[in-house]
C-alpha cells in the first residue's frame, strides 16, 4: 500500500499551488493595481502555509529534539525570511518591500519543492520507478540532464536572475538553461546583458554540472559525507565513465574533479591579465576571468561580452589560454589521464634513472590525439584559406592565423567566435559543419558523433578498400559490435539533423545553410551561429533546445533509455540477398 499523505504534507502542495500563481501573476500578466494587490495576498498566504506547516509539524511530533534536527533547514529559512522583512522596512532604497516578498516566496516555492520530493520518495510505487531508472544507467543519465534543465529554468525565471524588472520569458529561461546544461553556447538574449550577477552565477554552476555530470557530482558529493553509493548507482557511473573496473570508481571521480577544479583556477588565473585591463583589478575582472575559464574547459562557448571574444582577436594571451580550455576538456578526463600517467612514468624513467616499465598510450588516446591534430590543424587552414580575403581580410598576418586557429579550436565544441561567423563565405559554413558534426571526444564535455567514431569507421572503410576481413586500428583489432555501434550512432545522429533541419525549414524564413548550420551546431553541442537563434520562433526556440539535449546525451543513449528489451531466442533465421550499390 502506498503510504498516505500526512497533514503537513498539505501545506507542502498549497505552498506549491499558491507558489506557481504567484509566479505566474509575476511573470505571466501585465503589471496593475489590482494584480499587484493579489500578488501580495498570494505571497502573504505563501507565507502564512509556511509557518502553519512547521507549527503543526511540530504540534504532531513525539521526539522533539529530532525534530528540531530535521528542520534545520528551515528554521534557518525562517530567520532569513524575518530578517529581509526587517531589511526591506529599514533600507527600502536598497531592498523593496515588493522585490523582498518577491525573494521570500521565491525561496519557500523552492523550499517545497524540495519537500515534495522527500514526500514522493515515501510512496512505494514511485520509489520502485527510481529504483528501475537506476537499474537503466542510460535513463538516468537522460533523467539527470532533464531534471537539472528543469530546475535551471525555473531559477532563470526568478526575478533575482533578471537585470529588469521583467522575468526572462519562458522559452528563453528554457533554452538558455538547455544550453548551458548541454554546454552548447547557443544563446536567445544576451548573456551579458540580459541576467544579473546571480543570473550569471546560476549559468555557470549549469555549465559545470552539464560538463561534470550530475551524476558524478552526487557521487563526489556522496564520497564527501561519507554515504554509501549503491550498486545501480555505481552501474549508471560506470555507463557514463566507460570505467569497467568498480574498484577504480572512486580513484576516477575524485581525479575528475580535482583536475578540472585545478585547469578552472590556472585557466582563471591566466584569463585574470586580460580582464584586469579592462574592468580593473576588482571582483568583475575576477568573476569575469571565472566564468569564461568554467566555459572554456566544459567546452560550453557561452560569453559575458555582447560580441563574444571579438574585441580579443588580436590578444594572443587570451586566445592561447582559451583555445587550451577548449581542447583540454575536448580530450576526455580518460585520454588526459593516460596521457599525464604516461609523461610522468617516463619523467621518472628518465629523470631519477628508476627502472620502471614505460607505459605505452592506449589505443582510444591515441586516436583521439590523432584525428584531434588532423582537425585542428586541417581547419586552421582551411578557415585561411577560405577567408583571409573575405572576413579576415584587413587584420595583419599574425591575427589571421590567430583567429583562423582559435575558430577552428572552437569550431569542433566550444562556439566562442573571434569572428563574425554570419559574413563567412557559404562553402565555409559547409566545411564548417562537417567539423562540428565530428565533434570531440568521447567521454568529454564535447559533442558531435566523436573523433573515436570516426576513428572506427576510417578503420572499417580502410579494412574494406583492402580486401581485410579483420578491422584493425593502430595494430588493434577492433570488435565487430563497435563497428556496428559506430555506424549506428552516424546513421542516428544524420536522421536526427535531417529531421530538425526539415521542420526548421517549414517553420522558420532562413536560408537553408543557416538552418543547417544551426542544427548541427545545436546537436554537436558547439554553439556557433550565422546570427538566427534570437529571431527564432517559439517552436524553433524549442526544437533546437531538444536537438541540444539529444546532442549532449546522445542519440544512442536515448534509444537505448527508452527502449524495450525483447526476449532472444537462439534460433536462425534463413539468410537473405539483396543487391545494394
Amino acid at each position: 500500500m502506498p503510504t498516505k499523505l500526512k497533514n503537513p504534507d498539505i501545506f507542502v502542495f498549497l505552498i506549491l499551488i499558491f507558489g506557481l500563481l504567484s509566479l505566474l501573476l509575476r511573470y505571466g500578466l501585465p503589471t496593475c493595481a489590482s494584480v499587484n494587490a493579489l500578488l501580495s495576498i498570494v505571497d502573504w498566504l505563501v507565507m502564512i502555509f509556511f509557518i502553519g506547516g512547521l507549527i503543526l509539524r511540530f504540534y504532531l511530533i513525539h521526539f522533539r529534539l529530532v525534530f528540531f534536527r530535521n528542520i534545520l533547514f528551515d528554521i534557518f529559512l525562517l530567520f532569513l525570511l524575518v530578517f529581509i522583512s526587517v531589511y526591506s522596512n529599514s533600507r527600502p532604497y536598497l531592498l523593496s518591500a515588493s522585490r523582498a516578498s518577491t525573494l521570500a516566496t521565491n525561496l519557500i516555492f523552492l523550499r517545497a519543492l524540495l519537500s515534495l520530493i522527500k514526500i514522493l520518495s515515501r510512496i512505494k510505487k514511485l520509489n520502485y520507478f527510481v529504483k528501475s531508472v537506476y537499474r537503466h544507467p542510460a535513463q538516468t543519465i537522460a533523467i539527470s540532464f532533464l531534471i537539472i534543465i528543469v530546475l535551471g529554468t525555473i531559477f532563470l525565471m526568478m526575478s533575482f536572475s533578471s537585470t529588469t524588472n521583467h522575468s526572462v520569458p519562458f522559452i528563453d529561461a528554457l533554452f538558455t538553461a538547455t544550453s548551458a546544461v548541454c554546454v552548447t553556447g547557443l544563446i536567445t538574449v544576451d548573456t551579458g546583458i540580459q541576467f544579473s550577477v546571480w543570473g550569471k552565477i546560476i549559468i555557470m554552476i549549469l555549465i559545470q554540472i552539464g560538463g561534470l555530470g550530475i551524476m558524478i557530482l552526487s557521487y563526489f558529493a556522496a564520497f564527501v559525507i561519507g554515504k554509501r553509493v549503491s550498486l545501480e548507482e555505481k552501474l549508471a557511473l560506470s555507463y557514463l565513465l566507460n570505467e569497467q573496473d568498480m574498484q577504480k570508481m572512486s580513484s576516477t571521480i575524485i581525479k575528475i574533479i580535482i583536475f578540472t577544479l585545478i585547469i578552472e583556477i590556472i585557466g582563471a588565473a591566466l584569463l585574470f591579465p586580460n580582464f584586469k585591463n579592462a574592468f580593473g583589478v576588482g571582483t568583475q575582472a575576477l568573476f569575469f576571468s571565472l566564468f569564461h575559464a568554467v566555459s572554456a574547459f566544459c567546452n560550453a562557448g557561452f560569453s559575458l561580452f555582447s560580441n563574444n571574444f571579438e574585441s580579443y582577436r588580436s590578444n594572443v594571451s587570451l586566445n592561447l589560454t582559451v583555445a587550451f580550455l577548449i581542447i583540454t576538456g575536448g580530450l576526455s578526463f580518460a585520454v588526459l589521464s593516460d596521457l599525464l600517467e604516461n609523461f610522468w612514468i617516463n619523467i621518472k624513467s628518465n629523470l631519477f634513472s628508476q627502472q620502471i616499465r614505460r607505459k605505452r598510450l592506449s589505443v582510444n588516446s591515441k586516436a583521439v590525439i590523432t584525428v584531434t591534430t588532423i582537425l585542428l590543424v586541417s581547419g586552421t587552414l582551411i578557415i585561411y584559406a577560405f577567408e583571409h580575403r573575405n572576413v579576415l581580410l584587413g587584420f595583419d598576418l599574425k591575427t589571421q592565423y590567430l583567429s583562423a586557429f582559435f575558430q577552428s579550436v572552437t569550431l569542433r565544441t566550444a562556439g566562442f567566435n573571434t569572428i563574425i561567423i554570419g559574413n563567412l563565405q557559404t562553402y565555409t559554413l559547409f566545411i564548417m559543419i562537417l567539423f562540428m558534426f565530428i565533434g570531440g571526444a568521447s567521454g568529454s564535455t564535447a559533442g558531435g558523433v566523436k573523433v573515436n567514431t570516426i576513428s572506427v569507421i576510417f578503420a572499417y572503410i580502410k579494412s574494406v578498400v583492402r580486401g581485410k576481413e579483420e578491422v584493425t586500428l593502430m595494430k588493434h583489432s577492433l570488435p565487430k559490435e563497435l563497428v556496428n555501434k559506430s555506424f549506428l550512432i552516424i546513421i542516428l545522429a544524420l536522421s536526427t539533423v535531417f529531421t530538425v533541419t526539415t521542420m526548421l525549414l517549414i517553420t522558420e524564413n532562413f536560408r537553408f545553410e543557416q538552418i543547417l548550420f544551426e542544427v548541427v551546431s545545436a546537436f554537436g553541442t558547439v554553439g556557433l551561429s550565422t546570427g538566427i537563434t534570437p529571431m527564432l520562433s517559439f517552436f524553433g526556440k524549442f526544437i533546437i533546445a531538444v536537438t541540444m539535449f539529444i546532442g549532449r546525451v546522445g542519440p544512442l543513449t536515448l534509444v537505448i533509455a527508452f527502449s524495450q528489451k525483447n526476449e532472444t531466442y537462439k534460433i536462425r533465421l534463413p539468410e537473405g540477398n539483396l543487391l545494394i550499390g
